[in-house]
């Protein structure tokens, strides 16, 4: 069901003309400004306008700003970073008189339809074909992302997309099969022999609702390839490097249906000749698995450059990658986290929690504040919080947002700093980053049987406690998780 204006002012309050919660990121040929907790939603779009072939122009394409709604009262769905003009030009705001539909150009091509537009017979150069592939965009439970502008029966305003959902609703992730041109695991990655492995996810067999069975490891040395049918010509989704753990759901004669996330659904099929089960010893101590034991554990931390970490984070700028990386690394390293799980774990943390990839102090949201700053955290005895002014005093710091009079104590013992006397110590990069390891470290049990039976939710929720940012988090690691197992 569609939200009103109200509704979404309401549900992202805490992202009004908030600019520490937006984040640049690219859209196309342009660069945009959004809630930092959409920007799955927005690469979604710019694959649908770009797999219809849609051009986008810089010169009149724009999303956050903090102004009133025009023609109304309130503020602009703009101001909460979570609407999108694109092209307007093109697609003019027409306050008409009455209610009608909108009207589409016939033409084959963007430059005709737009010609339309400027003599008045149609209302945008976009096409009907493209609007519904948008309005098809949905989340992983299933909830419709995208409203569009041209949609208003009083109004025009075809340059206008907007969240149709709340935060928690999108936090849940995109559902790939239902973006089209958006290619598995929402990025192209590179298949083991060099060739681009990249495939339009809407002509995947449909996931289904199995039950689980058991995890096995892949032992095909080049890599195993995951295809969309249980057949030698089916499309390849994608390969799975040697080690990587997966769910057999079922077998259809020499073929495996496989899970790879952990939640009963299928991801696709392998020949099972080429798994192993997860207990089972390898024969070879070059095998690798996503949580193998800790003597064969590899240490991977050379492999984390700048620039490999920089396509787990595709909004942030390099320059925080760069001066912020090292310190992190050196937090593993003193942790002793310096395999591909843990690794990937860290940085996939720092995603879902600050993406901008520097230590910063948490920012205030309705799930922190009522009245005063930080209110919400007061009294909190689950954080330790007994003292008055604890809130505020103990929020969230650092690349993992440390948070509570509990943790800051916790990890002053370990890494031997008074965060207690002095909490904003928990934003200096050196010392955040050893935060940031401790804590994984602490956690390190629940994290690795997490991984390992890929329950990436399970995951999430030992180090925040929940799933916020779940969506970022498994991007990231996916991202990153070829990369770092295949040279490995």
């Amino acid at each position: 069901m569609t939200k009103t204006t109200e509704e979404l002012r309401q549900l992202w309050s805490a992202f009004r003309c908030n600019e520490h919660e937006m984040v640049l990121m690219r859209f196309g040929p342009d660069k945009i400004r959004v809630a930092g907790s959409t920007t799955g939603a927005w690469d979604a779009l710019a694959a649908v306008l770009t797999a219809h072939g849609y051009e986008i122009r810089t010169q009149d394409t724009d999303s956050f700003n903090c102004r009133e709604i025009t023609n109304g009262s309130g503020p602009s769905l703009h101001s909460f970073g979570i609407a999108l003009d694109i092209n307007w030009k093109t697609n003019p705001y027409i306050d008409h008189t009455g209610k009608r539909k909108v009207r589409f150009s016939n033409k084959p091509t963007q430059e005709a339809r737009a010609r339309d537009v400027s003599m008045g017979l149609a209302d945008t150069d976009m096409t009907p074909e493209m609007i519904a592939d948008v309005e098809a965009i949905k989340t992983n439970d299933g909830v419709k992302v995208f409203a569009w502008g041209g949609g208003f029966e009083t109004v025009k305003d075809c340059m206008h997309f907007e969240l149709d959902l709340s935060p928690a609703e999108l936090d849940v992730a995109i559902d790939p099969s239902t973006v089209k041109g958006w290619a598995a695991l929402e990025v192209s990655t590179e298949a083991m022999d060099g060739t681009p492995d990249v495939r339009d996810l809407r002509n995947a067999s449909p996931r289904r609702d199995v039950s689980l069975k058991e995890i096995y490891t892949v032992i095909a040395r080049s890599g195993l390839r995951l295809r969309s049918s249980a057949s030698a010509t089916a499309d390849v989704v994608r390969t799975l490097s040697p080690g990587t753990g997966v769910n057999v759901l079922s077998r259809d004669g020499p073929w495996a249906l496989v899970d790879l996330e952990g939640d009963n659904q299928a991801d696709g099929f392998v020949f099972f000749s080429y798994l192993r089960q997860a207990n089972t010893q390898f024969s070879s101590p070059s095998s690798f698995a996503i949580d193998p034991p800790a003597a064969v554990r590899r240490d991977v931390l050379n492999l984390a450059t700048a620039e490999t970490v920089a396509k787990m984070f595709p909004v942030t700028p390099r320059s925080n990658i760069s001066a912020n990386l090292p310190f992190v690394l050196a937090g593993l390293r003193a942790a002793a986290l310096t395999d591909v799980a843990m690794v990937l774990m860290a940085l996939s943390t720092i995603r879902a929690e600050t993406e901008g990839f520097r230590p910063i102090s948490e920012g205030r949201s309705r799930f922190n504040t009522r009245f005063s700053e930080f209110d919400l955290y007061e009294g909190r005895r689950d954080l330790g919080n007994t003292e008055s002014g604890d809130g505020p005093r103990f929020k969230g710091r650092g690349y993992v947002q440390l948070t509570g009079r509990h943790n800051y104590t916790r990890i002053s013992d370990i890494i031997a700093t008074n965060l207690v006397a002095d909490p904003e110590l928990a934003n200096e990069p050196s010392l955040a980053g050893l935060i940031l390891a401790q804590f994984l470290k602490i956690k390190e049990g629940a994290i690795r049987h997490a991984l390992s039976a890929r329950d990436f939710g399970a995951a999430r929720s030992a180090v925040n406690g929940g799933s916020h940012g779940l969506g970022r988090f498994v991007d990231a690691f996916k991202r990153e998780e070829i990369a770092l197992s295949v040279t490995t």
